[in-house]
């Protein structure tokens, strides 16, 4: 197979091929964050005043909905990976058309399920009436692109299987640019309001999973991949289920907890609501740093793994947790210096302004201690270990925070520091269950004679 986008991480130095690898995942994240940033921005400043937070009342459903898949993803990721480490060309091809073809009928089933269950979901969230009609419609334009969504996720899962980080990075950053250009003429001339921002959401997933599937298939490209050998072969499908569902359990608890902190966010009022969107749109920025690098150490680790070089992803996962918390430190110095220029972006109301310093500040820092739990998470999925570690998130983090907002909120002051107290806390907690984790998993393993390092 040719090398001219691919990349062999089973040699040479571990940190230098880490960063490389990593650097695109990085940019293209920071693009995509960007991008949102942006849609964030054009709300906030030329939409209506309740649209910053109609649109923020509604990411953690979107994301709870489209979580499963998500993982799906990352198992595909993995056995790809290992596939690719272990040269077995034949259940590689399987595992790429196996992945695919799962990405368009999850696409199909989870964008008819999202547009039905929109204003049910909003409502039992308690989102004000005030917002819940825009809200609504913003949710039910974007769940028309999930079947376009998935197909790029899934593919550029493949991609990264072989290494190549470039061309998802050059698909997010034409197809993101795309996507803000439209924001602004229909938003700012055509006055459609958070419509505007969800068509354009939509239409930027479409010219996305197009360019993927066009690499993928293209008969100039090294894969070659052939539409008449697209079908769903049950040893690959298997295999990607059994990573990625335990991947994507993992991705709703998540959701399910952010849903539970949603919901007495969107008791607080409309202040409340678009100080906690403001929050995020810019704490966002500092945790791409986090999902960047746990994506490097699925695909790093999926490949070593599949090479039988146990040892480097030993070297991986310290590796990534020093660089992943130096980036994230220097990002939060920084937040935690010029905060409300930062918040300033999204809103320049000085009451959401005083509201979402501090939980901007908190929560950014907070990331620090998170990257230990996610790249030896990072390293065991790669190592086809998901089970384990989805129940250490599950109890740490997404037990832990539910808990938090029944039990524990109520009887403190009713404020966002208050609320979002719990993420410094679950991360301890997390990352201590998932070193264990990893030990415990590794020691099952000894490297190759022949490829020890």
């Amino acid at each position: 197979m040719s090398k001219r986008h691919s990349m062999d991480l089973t040699t040479g130095s571990v940190t230098k091929k880490l960063i490389l690898f990593a650097l695109p995942i990085l940019l293209s994240n920071a693009l995509q964050q960007l991008y949102n940033a942006a849609d964030m921005v054009v709300v906030g400043q030329f939409a209506s005043d309740t649209a910053l937070g109609a649109v923020g009342s509604t990411s953690s459903i979107n994301t709870l909905l489209l979580s499963l898949f998500n993982g799906l993803a990352i198992g595909a990721n993995v056995v790809c990976a290992n596939c690719y480490g272990a040269r077995r060309k034949t259940e590689l091809y399987r595992s790429m058309y196996t992945s695919l073809l799962l990405a368009l009928i999850g696409g199909v089933a989870l964008g008819a399920v999202g547009a039905v269950a929109a204003r049910p979901l909003l409502l039992l969230m308690g989102s004000p009436d005030n917002v819940i009609d825009q809200a609504t419609l913003y949710m039910r334009i974007i769940f028309c692109g999930v079947p376009a969504a998935l197909l790029y996720n899934f593919g550029a899962g493949i991609l990264r299987a072989f290494g190549d980080t470039k061309r998802p990075m050059y698909i997010l950053c034409a197809c993101g640019l795309v996507n803000v250009v439209l924001n602004l003429i229909l938003v700012i001339c055509f006055r459609m309001d958070v419509a505007g921002v969800a068509i354009a959401t939509v239409f930027s997933q479409v010219c996305s999973a197009a360019a993927v599937l066009i690499i993928l298939f293209s008969k100039k490209d090294e894969y070659k991949m052939q539409w008449k050998a697209l079908r769903l072969y049950p040893q690959q499908l298997r295999s990607i289920i059994s990573i990625g569902v335990p991947c994507g359990i993992n991705g709703m608890m998540f959701s399910i907890s952010n849903v539970a902190l949603q919901t007495a966010v969107n008791k607080m009022g409309d202040i409340a609501i678009s100080a906690s969107a403001a929050s995020d749109s810019v704490t966002n920025f500092v945790f791409i740093f986090l999902s960047s690098f746990y994506t490097a150490c699925v695909s790093y680790a999926g490949q070593c793994f599949g090479a039988k070089r146990y040892k480097r992803i030993d070297k991986l996962m310290v590796s990534s947790i020093l660089v992943a918390q130096g980036l994230i430190a220097a990002v939060s110095l920084f937040a935690t210096f010029y905060p409300q220029t930062l918040i300033s972006l999204f809103k320049t109301d000085p009451a959401v302004i005083r509201l979402a310093t501090p939980k901007l500040i908190m929560v950014s820092w907070s990331y620090t201690l998170y990257a230990v739990a996610e790249m030896a998470t990072g390293c065991q999925r790669g190592m086809g270990n998901s089970t384990w570690p989805t129940i250490c998130n599950i109890l740490c983090i997404g037990a832990s925070r539910v808990l938090w907002v029944i039990w524990v909120f109520p009887h403190l002051e009713q404020n966002l520091i208050m609320l979002f107290l719990c993420y410094p806390v679950s991360y301890i907690l997390c990352g201590l269950l998932q070193v264990t984790s990893y030990i415990r998993h590794r020691r099952k393993f000894t490297d190759a004679p022949q490829v020890a390092e």
